[in-house]
């Protein structure tokens, strides 16, 4: 048994509890803001996304991006908020994010005013120097998750690898104000 699938036992007395996989960008939390501004600070020019850019600019909007200054531009997505703080009351909610782990106090200062319970959810962050792919990472941390009955993120890649890893699970992808169940 994996360390993540040991730990969800022990903190359930031995009973399996159904898992939610939460990501933050793009599900909890609205970063368009963010981006916005990153992409302005990098001179992106007409690029409206980091896809648009060449590797240099794409790594320097990266660092803009993932700063914990830009953070301040973050607005809470209701719609996440409100579907994490449901699934609290059918299981265990882990939070699973591509942010690196040097943003881990200021993210969790960020959910917390955005009105979810952080004593209650368990923060999954990326570590240092993992320069992997965002789905690539998020498999990674899934394989090791037992019971997982919903994921819920803003990328169709890291869906399409947790329905690989977790075929009974329900993924939910977020655009805009609200969600799509991908596996109906």
């Amino acid at each position: 048994m994996q360390p993540l699938s040991l730990a969800l036992e022990w903190l359930t007395g031995g009973r399996r509890r159904e898992v939610y996989v939460f990501d933050v960008d793009g599900v909890l939390i609205d970063a368009e803001d963010r981006l916005r501004e990153a992409l302005r600070r990098v001179g992106a020019g007409a690029a409206s996304s980091p896809r648009d850019l060449g590797p240099r600019l794409r790594s320097r909007f990266w660092r803009v991006f993932l700063s914990e200054e830009l953070l301040a531009y973050d607005r809470p997505r209701e719609v996440g908020i409100r579907l994490l703080l449901d699934r609290l009351q059918r299981g265990r909610v882990i939070v699973l994010t591509g942010r690196p782990s040097r943003l881990r106090r200021a993210t969790l200062a960020e959910l917390e005013r955005a009105g979810v319970p952080i004593e209650k959810v368990e923060l999954v962050m990326r570590p240092p120097r993992d320069v992997r792919r965002d789905y690539v990472f998020k498999a990674d941390v899934l394989r090791q998750l037992a019971g997982v009955a919903e994921v819920h993120d803003d990328e169709v890649e890291v869906l399409r690898a947790a329905g690989r890893i977790h075929p009974r699970a329900r993924l939910y992808l977020h655009r805009g104000d609200g969600y799509a169940l991908l596996n109906p």
